[in-house]
């Protein structure tokens, strides 16, 4: 997508020029295979270099080769593979967004979700910090107008939104990082080694730890079946109702206020009013499904330790008839 801005070399006089060349503004150069390359081309080559080859296949040497031309050539449209780069990281936060929910909770896992899928496609993207310029890029603005959308009906002040939009995207790109992370050394758990840490635990070492590695929750073997919770829709749970108790206003029991004389304006309130409850009842119902998923997953961890506990008991009942016997 082209982002060019109708500018004079004046106007943007001062600006950065990796920023600059981002949106479109920066002078191409006087010298140089003008026809064939720019820097959109360039980035879309070393984008298809590290996603079939990684991230330290992109060389300013490989890519030029792509084209045909000299590494001297590329350097006359990015400077430095450093700044392409970034603007390769810019090229692919949120590939394809589809944020229409009228509900902002819906609406914010949308958005997290499409940030999810594009680190998926490029995983390569998480070994590139993101920098002060990078923020400042067409992709970085796009994602922030989206996630500004996806929270236009969260009552709550701009600075405020755009605070939750930086913790969602830190757990976005954490639990990406941590997932690429698992999966390159295989994720599977080995029989034996959970069956070592099950017996560890059940010495008492690790108490509270104990649950969840008796259900196999800690290796992955529950609680991701089809359509069920993942570890980034856990956090969005946890954090969903905290933004909702601190911000959003229209779930503060406050009182209505007084009528509007103007029609058009009551109907403006009363639409208003209406899209509140609206969403605040899906989210109550969603809520209330994520609940009973989570009270289905406690009956059946209590139904196995307790199993676990009767099995234990007859043990040791039959391991006490037998020192009495003998």
């Amino acid at each position: 997508m082209s982002y060019a801005v109708r500018m004079s070399e004046e106007q943007h006089d001062g600006v950065s020029r990796l920023v600059a060349m981002a949106w479109g503004v920066a002078t191409a150069p006087q010298r140089g295979p003008r026809r064939e390359l720019s820097h959109e081309r360039i980035v879309e080559a070393a984008i298809a270099i590290a996603d079939a080859e990684g991230l330290a296949a992109v060389t300013m040497q490989r890519v030029a080769k792509t084209f045909g031309f000299t590494t001297m050539a590329l350097y006359r449209y990015v400077s430095s593979k450093d700044d392409l780069h970034q603007l390769m990281l810019d090229a692919v936060v949120g590939d394809d967004w589809a944020v229409e929910d009228e509900d902002w909770r819906t609406g914010l896992e949308q958005w997290a979700r499409t940030i999810a899928a594009g680190y998926a496609r490029h995983p390569w993207a998480l070994d590139l910090p993101l920098s002060s310029e990078t923020l400042l890029m067409p992709g970085q603005v796009h994602a922030v107008d989206q996630g500004m959308r996806a929270l236009r009906t969260l009552t709550a002040p701009p600075e405020a939104k755009l605070g939750v939009l930086m913790a969602v995207a830190v757990q976005v790109r954490g639990f990406a990082a941590l997932g690429r992370d698992v999966s390159g050394d295989g994720g599977a758990v080995a029989e034996p080694t959970r069956r070592l840490l099950r017996e560890i635990v059940a010495q008492g070492r690790f108490p509270d730890a104990r649950a969840v590695i008796d259900s196999g929750l800690f290796f992955g073997e529950a609680g991701l079946e089809a359509g069920g919770d993942d570890d980034l829709g856990v956090a969005l749970q946890l954090l969903m109702p905290g933004i909702e108790a601190v911000l959003d206003g229209s779930s503060t029991g406050a009182a209505p206020p007084a009528p509007l004389d103007d029609p058009a304006a009551r109907l403006t309130a009363a639409q208003e009013e209406l899209a509140a409850v609206t969403a605040l009842r899906k989210a109550t119902q969603r809520r209330v499904r994520e609940l009973e998923k989570r009270e289905d997953r406690a009956r059946r961890a209590r139904d196995e330790a307790r199993a676990a506990a009767k099995a234990a008991a007859r043990a040791a009942a039959r391991a006490d008839g037998s020192s009495l016997g003998s």
